[in-house]
């Protein structure tokens, strides 16, 4: 008689073949999408337009069912990618989280993208998550702002909007009208990869604004959105802020378009804005709350 070890055979692949098929269901609906349309080659960017805040959405998920991702290895590109990654942690002897069990999480802007890592005191801010961590900005880190802040493919998205200063007027300008400003390093090799501001802060009123900007590798991955999403949730844990604004460009719009009414609320739109390539941009006022998902803000 011969016998069938289930682990390795026929049924084991029937089994892992439905669960497949069902996370490419799900899949669909956290990103509302048709299942149909999600083949394992459908790219998630460049096929499916999912943006910064859709991607940092999958990454999410990703993290609340037991992957842990970092910023040099295992970023997904495909839809494929996304469900190998989850295939892989039904695997032990994996770079794996491991999940509350409780499933997908909501994506409000207190609940969304993978949480932060905690600390044994509930009361201690956290500024980290599985691929980042926030840093006090030192006196070390002016060269890599500067460049931030300069080079081509990153500066026409940042303050200067193309027009960089000299690096004493930089320099100088760094802390003026800022509540708070951290730098985002790699939690693998502390190699530095962005800024996160707050700024215009007013405390009688109770709103402050944000700001990002990352290293253009990272743009677009859902990485870096999910590190501003730390830095928004450590803004409300520390300051008592009823509103934190942001001040987004048109040309800047399509990365973050998805978190409209969810994420965040649309306050205001300021036609012809901006000027930046030839042309004129609105600009897009935006508010976050506290503890709410975005289409209950209203």
């Amino acid at each position: 008689m011969t016998t069938v070890d289930d682990r390795t055979g026929p049924a084991r692949a029937a089994t892992d073949e439905h669960r497949r098929e069902a996370r490419r269901r799900e899949l669909g609906e956290l990103i509302d999408r048709d299942p149909e349309t999600l083949s394992d080659g459908a790219l998630l960017v460049d096929q499916l337009a999912l943006d910064s805040l859709a991607m940092m959405t999958v990454l999410g998920w990703l993290g609340s069912q037991g992957v842990t991702l970092d910023a040099g290895r295992d970023r997904p590109v495909s839809v494929g990618d996304v469900l190998s990654l989850m295939d892989r942690a039904a695997f032990p002897g994996l770079s794996i989280q491991v999940a509350d069990g409780r499933g997908p999480r909501p994506s409000g802007p207190a609940e969304v993208a993978v949480r932060p890592h905690s600390s044994d005191d509930p009361l201690a801010p956290v500024l980290s998550d599985p691929t980042f961590r926030l840093t006090p900005v030192e006196p070390d880190d002016i060269g890599f702002l500067f460049a931030l802040a300069t080079r081509p493919e990153t500066c026409f998205r940042w303050r200067y909007r193309g027009a960089p200063p000299s690096l004493e007027r930089f320099a100088g300008d760094l802390w003026k009208q800022v509540l708070v400003q951290y730098v985002a390093r790699r939690a693998v090799d502390d190699g530095p990869v962005g800024h996160v501001i707050s700024y215009g802060a007013d405390p009688s009123m109770r709103y402050a604004y944000l700001g990002a900007a990352f290293q253009s590798r990272y743009v677009g991955t859902g990485l870096a959105a999910n590190a501003v999403a730390v830095f928004a949730r450590h803004l409300f844990h520390t300051f008592p802020l009823h509103k934190i604004y942001m001040e987004i460009p048109g040309f800047n719009w399509p990365q973050v378009r998805s978190g409209e009414g969810r994420l965040f609320q649309v306050e205001g739109v300021l036609r012809g804005h901006d000027y930046y390539a030839g042309r004129h941009w609105d600009q897009y006022l935006c508010a976050i709350y506290p503890d709410r998902p975005g289409a209950e803000a209203l």
